[in-house]
């Protein structure tokens, strides 16, 4: 979908991917820390160790991404 003057959707198709993107990862940070508690609760280090760098590595680019929605928001990235 292309943003028109006349379209009513306030979003273009990259801002709105973006925030689906953003949305997926913090369900999914939700899920690595039940995650963790599960590896712990069984007592598997090695388990919730990799669910932590998991975890880290969707935080980290959760950050990216919330940089790159400002910047499509504000007309600095993307067709305008």
């Amino acid at each position: 979908m292309k943003e028109k003057p006349t379209d009513p959707h306030p979003l273009s198709d990259l801002a709105y991917d973006w925030i689906t993107l953003m949305q997926n990862k913090a369900q999914a940070l939700l899920a690595y820390d039940q995650y963790i508690k599960d590896a712990e609760a069984a007592n598997s280090p090695e388990c919730a160790a990799f669910f932590r760098k998991v975890h880290d590595a969707d935080k980290a680019q959760l950050e990216e991404a919330k940089r790159h929605l400002v910047m499509v928001m504000e007309g600095k990235m993307g067709a305008k």
